[in-house]
Parts: structure tokens; sequence; C-alpha cells
């Protein structure tokens, strides 16, 4: 009997469910305009918090496609290095390889350590080499991240042994896809990989791209190849090389801190034994051999990309929630009118012996019912917007593999956002709508009474707060367009236009230093003989991409005292390379052909140096060197001073600069050319492709582009900010609008008896528009009020993000500010022209 009466409730319960939804349905279908301006609402909504969350998901929460990832560790050692750094983050995470070997060795109980060093490759075959890109990794590479091949093996410790000694690769499962169209003879067969044959031994499983989010390496390579792979530079068996970033799986039973302290010992004294090796100066010894060892997480493996983006994505995040916030609000607001509407229906019902959690169910299962339908659309509007802004990101980036197609993750997060925005604008108006005096209402026959009064202020509260927000909102979109202008208007102290840039690898096809400096005059002078070409030039370094390399100095004349940063940034250029690139010189000569390498060692320097080191006094004739101690002697003669420029980044102040001659680069391998033609150089762009492949047609061209969009690309962060920042706020304050205007054509028809009784009486049209405008006024005025406030305490988390412009920019808030009270005044002034248009005898017949 008691299986009889669950069965009986679990079925009623099922009956129930379907009657709602096929009445939810009905009234959604009989109410077009409600529910296409509701669907829309959480279409845009939900879309764009889910474009939002699968790109942070993406970037920041999702963890390495590896076994275990959460047993992960990155290591770090901050603190003086003596020798040269080589890495993309911040240097603390890099080390030489003579000292993995012994902290491998050593913390082997504690630890397991891998190393992986990233770098670009050239593979040649089929008749033509491409530009691609690689990882040197230790031998223990996979076996510690518990990652298997697809097809072959992957690399052992077998497979790192001797320098040179290991010529083999493993493709990743993607280039083994685009490639090879996943065709498993590729096994054994041999690549030409920067001019040395490897045989593929395998292909990494599907799905693992490496440890560093953003960057996908074709090509697993052993770290003992590493002067194969880059030529001119090896540093394999140096300690005072700093250039693998090592990551560990900790052993049962350790944490991270346990972990530190128990491999801190064996790090100490290879730290000692390599500061007697290296020679490591009195004063900087006792700092050298104190230094830390550190685990951090890793999990997510190196944290570069993060690093970089962690903070815009949490502030677009914030937004987008402010956003969805404001919808549901709007949705509230909507529903309250429609709850007043059906008020003597909910009072009937409950006349007729309905209780009022069944009517609270028959609503919140409309509401859930629109969210749910409004969260499909949000999903499609999600993956659109995703696939645009995925595409919009440029290739030099670092964000390589972000993907636009619907996950579980993604797909759970749009059910959850619409779960609760069904909660959000369904709840209290459900309770209020079935809050009813069954004798008032029923005798009312229709009129509004006191409840619609209580609705009307509660939807007003509602349009206040979502003008709060988008106050907000708006003032944040101000900073960040503000911040980008004048970014814009940067004085770069060099002219982008008319000028094309591509680069080249030479070292990567085998080139010698001397062959490099041999190739770039040949490519200059085949490029500058091409019609409508003004000069041409190259850098090693190219420009305003982030890249840089700098270098402690002695200048002569100039006294550092004891622990003073002396470094000066470098770049080696080619003959008339600052008149190429519009950089002006103030005093001496230009570098040019006559500086070779056999030549008398001179730079040109910039105003910030001179500035740093003589005081402003001319520079020329003045000597300084690469390097500090007793043994630097400075051989290097100033022959030129040039204005200011931006090398690095736009944003980054400028820095003692030197120009020195390509010429006498004993280790140049990369090459970046400068052309400025006397025209729009993208129409010269087939022109300078064959010039270099006339002269070696197996070498790669890459980074081909006009100035002007490297200058963009580097602004890129800032542009995004700003353009989905302004999206965001314009949405919002165009759902405080329609959610404006709904209220006050609501509480104008709640108030059509009292206005036709006022122009009755002899009020004029302007006292009946004032009348409405002046709640528009207060709503807008006390929003604005609470918003004012709340931008003065949220800028003050995106000022770091922001340059040339403060938190508390009066431009910036003052905008925001007449936008949105504009806004409010046209989305009020509508209803009130209606209301100042009614027909007095129409109006006091009105029910």
């Amino acid at each position: 009997m008691p299986m009889r009466t669950r069965e009986r409730r679990r079925v009623s319960f099922v009956d129930h469910l379907l009657q709602d939804l096929r009445y939810g349905f009905r009234q959604l279908r009989g109410n077009p305009g409600f529910t296409a301006v509701a669907l829309m609402t959480l279409a845009l909504g939900i879309g764009a918090n889910t474009t939002i969350f699968s790109l942070t998901n993406q970037i920041l929460l999702r963890r390495l496609p590896v076994a275990h990832p959460e047993e992960l560790v990155i290591l770090r050692s901050p603190g003086p290095k003596s020798g040269h750094i080589s890495d993309d983050g911040d240097g603390t995470a890099s080390f030489s390889y003579p000292m993995f070997k012994e902290l491998r060795a050593r913390g082997s109980e504690i630890v397991e350590l891998f190393a992986n060093f990233p770098l670009g490759l050239s593979v040649a075959g089929q008749g033509q080499t491409e530009r691609t890109t690689g990882v040197l990794v230790s031998g223990n590479f996979f076996e510690v991240l518990g990652v298997r091949s697809a097809i072959g093996r992957t690399l052992t410790m077998e497979d790192e042994t001797a320098p040179g000694a290991n010529p083999v690769a493993v493709l990743s499962y993607g280039y083994w896809q685009r490639h090879f169209g996943s065709d498993p003879s590729i096994l054994n067969k041999s690549l030409v990989v920067n001019g040395t044959s490897l045989a593929v031994v395998g292909v990494a499983g599907s799905g693992f791209t490496g440890v560093q989010i953003g960057r996908l390496p074709d090509l697993f390579i052993p770290i003992t190849m590493k002067a194969q792979m880059t030529p001119n530079w090896d540093g394999l068996s140096s300690p005072e090389d700093y250039f693998i970033p090592l990551l560990g799986r900790l052993k049962p039973g350790f944490i991270p801190s346990r972990a530190e302290i128990a491999l801190l010992p064996a790090y100490r004294a290879i730290l000692e034994s390599e500061a007697q090796e290296t020679k490591v100066s009195a004063s900087n010894l006792s700092a050298f051999v104190q230094k830390p060892i550190v685990m951090e997480p890793g999990s997510q493996g190196r944290r570069i990309l993060q690093k970089r983006v962690r903070q815009p994505l949490v502030i677009l995040t914030i937004m987008v929630i402010l956003v969805l916030l404001i919808g549901c609000a709007n949705l509230a607001s909507l529903q309250l009118a429609r709850g007043a509407a059906r008020h003597r229906e909910m009072a009937v019902r409950l006349a007729l012996g309905a209780g009022r959690r069944r009517l609270i169910r028959q609503l919140l299962t409309e509401s859930f019912l629109l969210a749910m339908l409004g969260g499909g659309l949000g999903l499609l509007v999600g993956l659109f917007a995703l696939n645009a802004l995925i595409g919009w990101i440029p290739k030099s980036y670092g964000a390589l593999g972000l993907e636009a197609h619907p996950d579980p993750s993604m797909l759970g997060f749009a059910l959850a956002v619409s779960i609760l925005t069904g909660v959000l604008f369904g709840l209290a108006p459900a309770l209020r709508a079935t809050r009813a005096s069954l004798q008032s209402t029923l005798k009312e026959q229709g009129t509004t009474g006191s409840e619609g009064a209580s609705n009307i202020r509660l939807r007003k509260s509602l349009i206040i707060s979502q003008i709060a927000v988008t106050t907000i909102l708006l003032v944040g979109a101000s900073l960040f367009a503000r911040s980008l202008n004048s970014l814009n208007r940067v004085d770069l102290g060099l002219k982008t236009d008319h000028l094309m840039v591509f680069s080249i690898s030479p070292a990567l096809s085998r080139y010698s230093a001397a062959q490099t400096v041999d190739l770039a005059t040949r490519i200059t002078d085949a490029i500058g003989a091409l019609p409508g070409v003004r000069s041409v030039s190259s850098a090693e370094i190219p420009v305003l991409t982030g890249e840089d390399e700098s270098s402690n100095s002695t200048v002569e004349g100039y006294s550092a005292q004891e622990g003073e940063d002396t470094s000066v940034e470098q770049n080696y250029v080619g003959p008339d390379f600052l008149a190429t690139m519009g950089i002006p010189i103030i005093e001496g000569r230009e570098l040019s052909k006559a500086d070779g390498a056999s030549s008398p060692k001179v730079a040109v320097v910039n105003e910030a140096f001179v500035e740093r080191f003589f005081g402003g006094a001319s520079p020329i004739g003045r000597r300084f060197a690469f390097g500090a101690g007793s043994k630097t002697h400075p051989d290097i003669e100033i022959v030129g001073l040039v204005r200011d420029s931006k090398y690095t980044s736009v944003r980054d102040n400028i820095a003692p600069f030197a120009y020195l001659p390509c010429t006498q680069r004993k280790t140049l391998g990369n090459l970046t050319f400068y052309t400025r033609a006397d025209r729009d150089p993208a129409a010269i762009a087939v022109a300078l492709k064959d010039a270099v492949a006339k002269i070696d047609g197996n070498l790669p061209i890459y980074n081909f582009k006009t100035m002007r969009d490297q200058v963009d690309e580097t602004l890129f962060d800032d542009r995004l900010m700003t353009v989905l920042s302004l999206l965001f706020a314009l949405l919002a304050a165009l759902l405080a609008a329609v959610g404006l205007y709904g209220v006050m054509a609501y509480s104008v028809g709640q108030r059509t008896r009292e206005v036709g009784i006022r122009v009755a009486l002899g009020a004029s049209r302007a006292n009946v528009l004032w009348l409405v405008l002046r709640d528009v006024a207060a709503m807008a005025s006390i929003g604005l009020a609470v918003g004012f406030v709340g931008a003065l305490i949220a800028s003050r988390f995106v000022e770091s993000e922001l340059f040339g412009v403060k938190a508390k920019d009066p431009v910036a808030f003052g905008l925001a500010i007449v936008l949105l009270a504009a806004v409010a005044l046209l989305a009020g002034y509508l209803p009130a022209r209606r209301a100042a248009s009614v027909d007095p005898m129409k109006a006091l017949r009105y029910e």
C-alpha cells in the first residue's frame, strides 16, 4: 500500500510538470512581445558570459591533459644569477643544464624533475622548408608526465645520453595529422630539422600539446641535440647559461613546502660548487649561495600566458556578470508587470482551491522554461562570439590552441547560468504574484490597488540598481577607451607609415654568423633595387614585439656604485637602420657598411643612455663595454646619438639603448628586415618575397606584416579590453533603457485616469511631461549617484591596466554619466510624450 501511494505521488508530480510545461508554452506563445524581449535579453547576457567563461576556462582554469596534474610543480629560484638568462618568463624559473642534471640526480627521492626549452624550427621536406615550433626536452619528459604515444614510442632516458648523439624526434598529434595525414608510415623516416636529419620515432598522444598553454610545439627533440637545433649557441654544458625552465612531479608523501625544505641542502651544495666554478664576485657570493628553491603548483604548466591575461580576464568576467544581473533585473521587472496583469487570475485559482506552492511552481516553471530557451540561444551566441574572438587574436600573441567548439564545461556552465537566471528573475515575481487577497482582488475587478503601487516601487528599485551598475560599466569602458587613445597617441620616436616587416632565421638553415651577414647584404641590395623602395635595413631583434636583450655595462668615465644596475638594452642592426626606421640622428653619424667585422667596435646610443651615464653631455668619442668587473675594458666607441624611441613595447619606459653593427655580432642568426616604400607597402609584398626566394628559396619567411600592423598587435590587450568593455557597457545601457521604458510605460498606463483628470482641470502638455520625467530624473539621479560611488571604488582595481589615464579621470566619469543620463531621459521621454497626448474623455472612462 505505501508503494502504491508513492507511485501515485510520482505520477501526479510528472503529470503536474507536463501540465506546467504545456501551460508555460501557451503563455509564452500568447505573449510574443514579452517572449522576444526576454529571449533576446537572456541570449545576449548568457552568450556574453559563456564566451568569457570559455576563454577563462581554457586559459586560467584548465589543467594539463596529463596523468595527475595536481602532483606537478614549477621550480623557481629568485635571486642573482651569474651568467646569461634566456627565458620568456621573469628568469627566476630558468636553470642551467648542468644544474638540472645535478638536481634531478640528488632530488630523485623528492621530486622527478624534467626540462623543456621551446624554440623555433625550420623543417625541410617535399622540396620546401617551413617555419614551425618545437621543444627540447629531457629524456624523462614523457615518462614523468605520463603521456603515451599514439604510434611508435616517446622519448626515454636513452635519448638523453651525450651531446649530439640522439638525432630523433617525436611529432605532436596535431602536426602528424596536418602534415602527414595521420600516415603511420612516417615512423623511422627522417626529417631535416634546422639542417640536421632527425628520425621520427613516435607521435605523442592526442590532446597533449606540451606544458605551456597557448604554445603548441610540433616536434619534441632530445635536449642533448641543442647545439644542432640552436646553431651559433650551444650553452648545454655551461653553468652560466640559464635557459631551461624546470618542472617536476612530487613523490608520494611530499607537498611543495616539505619538498622545498628537503631539496634545499642539495641545491645549496650545487650553488656553492657553481659559485667557485663561475667565480661569483665576493659582493654577490652570499646572496648567490643563499638563494631559495621555490615550488609552485604546476597543474596548469608554465603560466606565461596566464600571468599576462589574468587580470584582464577577471575584469571582463566581472563585467559580463554585471551585464547578466542587469538582464535579470530587467526580466524580473517584466515578470512583475505580468504578475500584476495576472493578479486576478492568481486570485481566482486560489479561490478554486489551488495552493500557493502549486502556483509558485507553475510560475517558476514558466521562468525556467524561458531561461532554458534563452540559455540555448545564449550558447549559440556564445559560440559565434567565441569563434570571432579567437579568430581576432594574432598568432604572435602566444594564445594558440584555443578552441571555439562546445565542450562539457562550456555546456555545463551555460546550463548552470540558465538555471541561476531562472531563479534570479523568476522567484521574487512568483512570490509577489501569488501573495493575493482574494476578497479585495475579486472586488476590485481588475483595478490595480495597492499591489500595483507596490509592484511599481519594486520595479523602480530594480531600475535604480540597473542604472547604478551600468554607470560602473560605462565608467570602466570610458577609462579603457581613454587609455587606448593615450597609447595610440604615444610618440614612438619612429615612423610606422609605408614600412613593411618580415623575418628570417638563417641559423636554422645552417648559416654561420658570417654567412648570415653576407646573406643580409644580398637581400638588402636585392630589395633596395625594387621599384618603389626608398630604403631597407635589418635588425637582429624585431621592434615592438616584446623581445629585448640587455646586459650590464661598463662606461668610460662613469663610476658605478656597488650593486648598481648599469644594464643597457642592445640590438645589432644593419646599415642605414635608423634612417629606414625614421629615428632622427641628433649628433654624430649612422651605422654604415664601413662598420665591418674587422673594423673598430662602434655603437649609436639614445638620449636615455647619455642622460644616464654622461649627464646629458656629448657622448661622441666616448667608450663603453658590455659586462662588469675589473677585467672589463670599454672598447666600443660611440659614434652617434639618436632620439629616444620605443623598442620593446609601446607601454615600456625608454631605457638606455645601444645600436651596434650586425657585422660585429659573433652569434648572429636571426634577422628582421624593414622596407620603407613610397607607396602602400602591401603592394610590394609579393616582390619582397620573390627577392628573398631568388637568393635562397629554402629560407622560410615569417611574421610578414606592415609596421602599423605590428604596432596594433602590441596593443591587442588594450584594444580587446576596450572593445569588449564598450560592448558590454552599451549592452547594459540598452537593457537599462528598455527596463526604464517598461517601468515608465507601465506607470503611465496605471496613472491614465489621474493624467486625464489633470488635463481636464487645465494641466498643460509641459506639466504632464514634467510629471513623468520627474520620476525618470529621480531614478536616474539616485542610480547615477550610487553608480558614481561604485565606479570610484571599482576604478582602483583596473588602474594597473590603464596607460596615461588616472583611475579617477574626470573625463571618463563625465562621459559615462552624460551618456547614461541622455539614455535614461530618452527612455523616459517616450512614455511621457504618450501621457501628454492622452484624451481626457477616454482617460476618465479608463479602467
